[in-house]
């Protein structure tokens, strides 16, 4: 439900001002509740704006995944839906669509695909590399050809995978994400941590995650300063993090690391 909230503006901007009385499923579903959502996109489904019923058929499929229990037979409508719309046509509610047939691949589906939910990321994202459902898909690609895909490949070469992908963001949030996925593959491969540096820096300049997830990225970028020798850069983040999070656990830690890269004061001058 999380991915919903973060993506309900961007289903809010699909209604056309003709259909505005959808806005109150999509808002149910910002609620989570799925059962008002059904309701109101089971009676939009039947307006004679073609527009208008493509949006509803949309929100019927994207409620059917979120109504709980979800079941097999609710995937499996839902599949059918966006099947439907992503092969009839090349507006949002299409591109919605197959966002969502990658989703029930990656994550909906009793048996994940990662292939198949790759295939249809790549395709959003070649087909619409700026809409809003592109940007959002290049995460979720990012996180299946790091972890999911090719097993043969080399974790360097996972990561030049990925790497390759950052010209195609174009929203701070998207080249974020990407940045700290591969910072993050970075680290859990035990490779070199140095080359992570420049992907957190990045990450901490654009912003656009949660206060646990920016003091990692703060101390991360802290400790790597200091091994490498950055005693001023690793200064700020110090400060940074220390500023931000006095009742973090790791203050006394990154207090301790601060004092070998910050000169301590000078004495005061003597009368």
């Amino acid at each position: 439900m999380k991915l919903l909230r973060l993506l309900l503006p961007a289903f809010l901007a699909l209604i056309p001002a003709t259909a505005a009385e959808l806005t109150v499923g999509w808002e149910a579903l910002g609620r989570y509740q799925a059962d008002e959502a059904l309701q109101v996109f089971a009676a939009g489904a039947k307006s004679a704006d073609p527009a208008v019923a493509r949006e509803a058929r949309l929100g019927r499929g994207v409620a059917l995944l979120t109504r709980q229990p979800v079941t097999s037979g609710q995937v499996n409508e839902s599949r059918q839906v966006f099947t439907e719309l992503a092969n009839s046509g090349a507006d949002e509610p299409a591109q919605a669509a197959r966002f969502f047939l990658g989703r029930i691949a990656q994550h909906h589906q009793e048996q994940p695909d990662p292939a198949e939910a790759a295939r249809q990321f790549r395709q959003l994202i070649a087909e619409h590399e700026r809409s809003t459902w592109a940007q959002s898909a290049l995460g979720r690609l990012a996180l299946l050809e790091l972890y999911a895909l090719n097993p043969a490949a080399t974790p360097e070469q996972r990561i030049a995978t990925v790497e390759a992908l950052l010209p195609r963001a174009h929203v701070p949030a998207a080249e974020g994400e990407l940045h700290l996925a591969i910072a993050e593959a970075i680290f859990f491969y035990r490779l070199p941590p140095q080359p992570a540096l420049p992907h957190l820096l990045a990450t901490e300049r654009l912003g656009g995650y949660d206060r646990v997830g920016r003091a990692d990225v703060l101390l991360q970028i802290a400790e790597l300063s200091r091994l490498a020798g950055l005693r001023a850069q690793a200064a700020k983040f110090y400060h940074l993090f220390l500023a931000e999070n006095p009742r973090d656990t790791a203050n006394y830690n990154a207090r301790m690391h601060l004092a070998e890269v910050e000169p301590p004061a000078p004495a005061p001058a003597g009368p």
